[in-house]
């Protein structure tokens, strides 16, 4: 019968020497090397997606908007004592219903507007921004056909104009289902 080996702690530390992996230069650059990689390729996707899904600009103009802004909100508190009255009579509630009235009520003894155009668009893209012409169909209503292929929000620009000067703008945003 042969008996165990006796381990000193000697002898220990050689095996764990042997066993042991060094971690050299070469590995040190290895996973510098991948983690960088990694990164790179996370943002690199990220960047590609964001580019593919962001159809271009918030604002145009934005700075020469941005200078003008006080004598936008002027603007609007005039037409807001103008006594011209805008409002959506009827909205499309799901993609079935492709249709937009505007009641247009303006003061006695003013002229009714010669063109009245709807700017309608989505604030997460400008893929399906659309211009639509809006016509007189009965005492003051205002109707035209649109197109809305996707369900969400929608912000609607009813625009009244008269020999190309805005006299009232009315912005709007609506919900369409389904």
């Amino acid at each position: 019968m042969t008996q165990p080996e006796k381990t000193t702690p000697e002898k220990k530390i050689t095996e764990k020497k042997i066993t042991e992996k060094k971690f050299t230069g070469k590995k040190v650059f290895l996973w510098f090397f991948g983690f960088f990689l990694i990164v790179f390729m996370a943002n690199g996707i990220m960047a590609y997606i964001a580019v593919g899904t962001w159809g271009g600009l918030e604002t145009d103009d934005a700075y020469r908007k941005g200078i003008f802004y006080n004598q936008e909100i002027s603007a609007s508190e005039e037409q807001k004592k103008s006594g011209w009255v805008i409002s959506l009579s009827h909205i499309p509630d799901s993609l079935d219903d492709q249709k937009i009235n505007v009641l247009i009520t303006w003061p006695e003894g003013d002229l009714p507007p010669k063109k009245v155009s709807a700017f309608i668009n989505r604030s997460v893209t400008n893929a399906y921004d659309q211009e639509i012409i809006l016509t007189k169909s009965e005492n003051n209503i205002y109707t035209g056909s649109l197109i809305l292929p996707e369900p969400g929000q929608w912000n609607i620009d009813v625009l009244v104009t008269r020999d190309k000067n805005t006299i009232y703008q009315h912005k709007e945003k609506i919900f369409v289902a389904k």
